[in-house]
C-alpha cells in the first residue's frame, strides 16, 4: 500500500505544480481525497506520518512560486495555547488534501507517552537481555543478526542495515564513533555512542551482516529503485521490517510468552525495534552516565539522536527532549555488567584431496554453511552421532541375546519339569494306590491322563507367553508328553482335508482342531456367500462362532484367526461385517444384533447344510479342562466341570451363549494364569459370578 500510495502523491504533485488558481487544483484534490477515503484504510493518527512517509509535505513545500489567492494560501501559527503567533503561506494542496486543521488538532492530543510514563514503567533484568543479545550476534542468520546489532547500539533497522558506521574509540572498549543516523535533525555529523558489547566485536558483526548476500542484494535492490536517500531508508524498512519484527517477538517475547525476556511497553502486544532502542539507551546511560537526572536525560537524547551531538547545545535544541521522553519507561535496579566478545576458536589447515574438496565444496552449498570449517564440524557432529547410535545398536542387540539366553534356559527347566510329570504319568497305572475313603465334605476329582495332558500343554503354552522375549521356539524345543492315550490320538496326522466331516469331528488327535475350525470357517463363509439372503441373516466370523461350531479350545481358535486375519477381515468386510472403528481388525459386535438363541439357530442350519450336521454333536466345547467325578458332582455348590476362556476377550454375551450351550457346566476367564472370575446359572436361569 505503501507503494500505491507514493503512486498517487507522485501523481497528484506532477498534475498541479504548475497550476496557478483554484479551479484548477481543486478537482485533482477531491479526486486524491476520494481514492484515500474509498481505497485505504489509514486512521487519522496515522494518516498524516504515511503521507509525510510518501513524501507528500515534502514536494508540495518544494514549491518556491506560491502565489496567495492563486496557488496558495495564508494560514495563521499557532501556539501551544491557541494564540495566533503569526501567518504562513502554504501549498492549496496542503489544505485540501489529507487532514483537515481539526482532525491535526486531534491527532495531537495524543496522551500514549503521557500514559507511558504515568505508569511505574518496566524494569529490565540486565543479565537476560544481554544474554539473548549476545546469541543473536553470534548467529549465521542475517535477520538475527541484525536484531543482535540493534539490541546492542540502540540504532534503527535501517541504520544498522545499510547507512550505519562505526569507528572504534581508542581507549573505550565499549563506544565506538557513529555515523551514518538516518534522521540528521540537521546535522550530518558523527558523534560517540555507547554499547552492550566490546566495540571492535560490534564492528567485526556489522561488517559480517553487511557481507551477507541477503543484504548485499537487498541494498543494491533499493539504490536502483530510488535516488532519494529517505525513500530508500523507508523501502529498507519497509522490506525488512516483517522479519526483523519476528525475530524479536520470538527472542524477547509478547503478550502470549510466559517468560518476557523484555517486559511489554504500555499500549504494545509484542516488543519490537523501538522498545530495543528505548532498552538500549535505558541500560547504557544507567551504565555509564551516573550524574543528575537533567545530566541523564541530555544524553539519552544524544544517545538516540534526539539533540545535536554539540558540544553545547541551544535551549531550543533541548525541544526534543520531549521525543525523548517517548523512550523513557524502561528503567533497571540491578548493576549492568561488560559482557565480553565470545572468543574465536583457532583454526587448523587440513589437507585433503582435489576430489575430497570438491565434496567439501558442494556440501557447503547444499548445506547452507557460512563457510569450509562449519563443513568439518558438521561432518564431525555427524560421525558422533552415528558413531553414538551404532553403539547403542550393539548394546541393545547384546541385551536382547542375553535376554534369549534366559529364555533358552526357562525353556530347558520347563523340560525338566515335563520330563518329570511324564514319568510320574509313565509310573501312575503301577502305582496307584487302593482306594481310600474319603470324607464327604472333601471330594477329590480323577483326572484324566488326556486332561491332564491338556492341562501340561496349557501350563507350556501359558509360560511361553509370559516370556518378554521377541523369539519363538521351534515345535520341536516342546516334547510331547505321553499319555495312557491310543496312538490313535497322539500319532500326528497331516491329510486332514482326506477325512470325512464326521471322521473328524469323531477324532481328538493333534491337529483336528485346527482342522475343525478351518471348516467351521468354511462353512460361515459359504452359507454367507450362498445361503444367506442378506436379511439380517448373515453371521460374522468371531471367535464365538468358530467356537460353538467347531467345538475347539478358544486359544487354538485365536492363534488361527491370527494366522488368517486377513482371509477373515476380507469377508467380514466384503458383507459389511467387519468392526466399524477399525476394519483392519479380526474383532466385531456384528453378531450381537442377533441375540444368542438366533446365533445358535443359524450355527445349526449353517451345520447341516454345510458340515453334515456333524458339528456341534456334543453339544459341549473342548475347553473343559477338568471332568469331574459325577458323584461328586452333588456334594458340591459349583459344578467342577468348567469351560476356560481368555478374560481379555470373552465378553458377558460370550460367557452366557457358553453357558446356556453347556448346561451345568461352569466357565472360568483367566488372564495369563490367573484367574479372573468363575460363572454359572442360577435356578433363575440368570449368569452370575461364583
Amino acid at each position: 500500500m505503501s507503494k500505491l500510495l507514493e503512486t498517487k502523491v507522485n501523481e497528484l504533485f506532477e498534475a498541479t505544480k504548475d497550476l496557478m488558481s483554484r479551479e484548477e487544483i481543486e478537482p485533482y484534490c477531491e479526486q486524491f481525497n476520494t481514492w484515500l477515503n474509498t481505497q485505504t484504510s489509514y486512521s487519522n493518527e496515522s494518516l498524516g506520518t504515511v503521507l509525510s512517509r510518501a513524501g507528500f509535505y515534502k514536494k508540495f513545500k518544494s514549491i518556491t512560486n506560491l502565489v496567495p489567492g492563486q496557488n496558495a494560501v495564508i494560514v495563521p501559527k499557532h501556539d501551544e495555547n491557541g494564540n495566533v503567533t503569526g501567518t504562513t503561506i502554504k501549498h492549496l494542496c496542503l489544505v485540501l488534501c489529507g487532514l483537515t486543521q481539526e482532525q491535526w488538532d486531534e491527532r495531537n492530543q495524543t496522551t500514549r507517552v503521557t500514559d507511558r510514563l504515568s505508569n511505574e514503567g518496566q524494569e529490565i533484568d540486565p543479565d537476560k537481555y544481554l544474554e539473548v543479545t549476545g546469541r543473536l550476534l553470534e548467529s549465521e542468520d542475517p535477520h538475527e543478526l541484525a536484531v543482535g546489532l540493534i539490541a546492542a547500539t540502540g540504532r534503527r533497522p535501517h541504520e544498522i542495515l545499510a547507512r550505519a558506521t562505526f569507528f572504534p574509540i581508542q581507549g573505550q572498549s565499549y563506544k565506538v564513533m557513529f555515523s551514518g543516523q538516518g534522521k540528521k535533525r540537521g546535522q550530518d555529523t558523527s558523534f560517540e555512542i555507547g554499547t552492550l558489547y566490546p566495540g571492535e566485536y560490534i564492528i567485526k558483526c556489522l561488517n559480517r551482516l553487511r557481507k551477507e548476500p541477503g543484504t548485499k542484494a537487498l541494498l543494491k535492490e533499493v539504490a536502483n529503485e530510488f535516488s532519494d536517500l529517505a525513500e530508500q531508508n523507508r523501502a529498507i524498512d519497509n522490506r525488512r521490517g516483517q522479519s526483523l519484527r519476528r525475530v524479536v517477538k520470538e527472542y524477547f517475547g509478547d503478550k502470549y510468552s510466559d517468560n518476557l525476556v523484555l517486559e511489554l511497553r504500555q499500549g504494545d502486544d509484542q516488543n519490537n525495534n523501538k522498545a530495543l532502542r528505548a532498552a538500549c539507551a535505558a541500560l547504557i546511560i544507567e551504565r555509564d552516565y551516573p550524574g543528575s537526572i537533567g545530566s541523564k536525560m541530555l544524553a539519552f537524547g544524544r544517545f538516540l539522536g534526539h539533540i545535536a551531538p554539540n558540544d553545547k547545545p541551544s535551549d531550543k535544541d533541548l525541544n526534543h527532549i520531549v521525543t525523548t521522553l517517548g523512550y523513557s519507561d524502561y528503567y533497571v535496579t540491578k548493576p549492568i555488567p561488560y559482557p565480553i566478545a565470545p572468543q574465536k576458536e583457532k583454526t587448523a589447515s587440513v589437507r585433503v584431496t582435489e576430489a575430497d574438496f570438491e565434496t567439501i565444496k558442494n556440501l557447503q552449498s547444499k548445506l547452507a554453511l557460512s563457510n569450509q570449517q562449519s563443513v568439518v564440524s558438521h561432518l564431525l557432529n555427524f560421525y558422533e552421532n552415528a558413531t553414538k547410535e551404532v553403539l547403542e545398536a550393539k548394546s541393545q542387540c547384546d541385551r536382547l541375546k542375553e535376554e534369549l539366553a534366559q529364555a533358552n534356559d526357562q525353556i530347558i527347566k520347563l523340560k525338566e519339569e515335563i520330563s518329570v510329570m511324564q514319568q510320574q504319568l509313565e509310573q501312575q497305572p503301577e502305582q496307584q494306590p487302593e482306594p481310600q475313603p474319603q470324607p464327604k465334605q472333601q471330594p477329590q476329582p480323577q483326572v484324566a491322563g488326556g486332561d491332564l495332558r491338556a492341562m501340561i500343554q496349557e501350563i507350556i503354552r501359558e509360560e511361553l507367553q509370559g516370556m518378554q522375549v521377541n523369539t519363538t521356539p521351534t515345535p520341536t524345543s516342546i516334547p510331547q508328553v505321553k499319555t495312557t492315550q491310543s496312538v490313535e490320538q497322539t500319532k500326528p496326522i497331516a491329510n486332514w482335508e482326506e477325512f470325512s466331516d464326521k471322521e473328524l469331528w469323531e477324532s481328538k488327535a493333534k491337529g483336528s482342531a485346527e482342522e475343525k475350525v478351518r471348516r467351521a470357517f468354511l462353512a460361515i463363509a459359504s452359507y454367507n456367500d450362498t445361503l444367506a439372503t442378506g436379511d439380517n441373516d448373515r453371521l460374522a466370523i468371531t471367535n464365538q462362532a468358530l467356537r460353538e461350531l467347531s467345538g475347539a479350545n478358544g486359544m487354538v481358535i485365536g492363534d488361527w484367526i491370527k494366522a488368517h486375519a486377513d482371509e477373515v477381515v476380507s469377508h467380514n468386510t466384503k458383507h459389511g461385517m467387519g468392526n466399524s472403528k477399525d476394519p483392519s481388525k479380526t474383532e466385531t459386535y456384528y453378531n450381537k444384533r442377533h441375540r444368542s438363541k438366533r446365533i445358535t439357530e443359524l450355527l445349526q442350519l449353517i451345520n447341516d447344510k454345510f458340515l453334515d450336521g456333524q458339528a456341534m454333536k456334543a453339544g459341549k466345547s473342548e475347553d473343559a479342562s477338568v471332568t469331574a467325578n459325577p458323584a461328586e458332582q452333588t456334594t458340591t455348590t459349583v459344578s467342577s466341570k468348567t469351560i476356560t476362556l481368555k478374560a481379555t476377550e470373552a465378553s458377558l454375551m460370550d460367557i452366557e451363549h457358553t453357558l446356556r450351550q453347556n448346561p451345568g457346566w461352569t466357565v472360568t476367564t483367566k488372564d495369563g494364569k490367573k484367574v479372573v472370575a468363575v460363572y454359572t446359572l442360577n435356578e433363575a436361569s440368570e449368569v452370575v459370578k461364583v
